[in-house]
């Protein structure tokens, strides 16, 4: 088998290194990118906290607050638990929702990283070999080329996915805010 030798000259060199500069562009690229989803991700995550946090304390304040008018304590009681309730598992939820993201994310760019920095080598071995030995092997060189390429597109693809379906949590949660809210007001009522 005969192998595709193209002896190296000045513009091969020249249109090696300017694949490897473009290929290393969008390396940098893509990886900045999962960099901002990650801290985009995070952001969000303390944003979400603080505001859980902020609601917790409003709840609290209006319980205790009107806690000299309530008429029956049992739905009280009853509606302030079942408030609480919903907003620890509407916290439990969406943490999970935001974890599950951020860790697809950092492990996609894991992925994507390791399949990035397999090309990078393949244009750091070509180069300096092409210059030393003064041939390049075009079949061989394009043959990695399309392996680590087609890694990538598996990687991208939408296909790929982890199984996890998305779940509703929202209509329980309505339906514990809007019971704890009931039970909450009900206690205002003489019955």
């Amino acid at each position: 088998m005969q192998k595709n030798l193209i002896k190296t000259t000045d513009e091969v060199i020249a249109l090696l290194q300017k694949m490897s500069h473009e290929f290393h562009l969008l390396y940098s690229t893509v990886m900045t990118e999962y960099g901002k989803k990650e801290i985009k991700l995070v952001d969000n995550i303390l944003n979400f906290g603080y505001k859980i946090i902020q609601t917790v304390g409003i709840v609290a304040g209006f319980g205790f607050t009107a806690i000299g008018n309530v008429k029956n304590i049992y739905l009280f009681v009853l509606g302030e638990g079942i408030l609480l309730i919903s907003i620890i598992y509407g916290v439990n939820k969406i943490k999970k929702i935001y974890t599950s993201n951020l860790n697809g994310i950092q492990l996609s760019s894991n992925n994507v990283g390791k399949i990035l920095f397999e090309k990078s080598k393949i244009f750091q071995k070509i180069i300096p070999k092409a210059l030393s030995s003064g041939l390049i092997d075009m079949d061989n060189f394009q043959l990695k080329l399309d392996i680590i390429d087609q890694k990538l597109i598996k990687e991208f693809s939408p296909i790929k996915s982890s199984g996890n379906k998305s779940e509703d949590f929202l209509t329980p949660l309505i339906i514990f805010l809007g019971l704890g809210g009931i039970g909450l007001l009900a206690s205002f009522i003489c019955f």
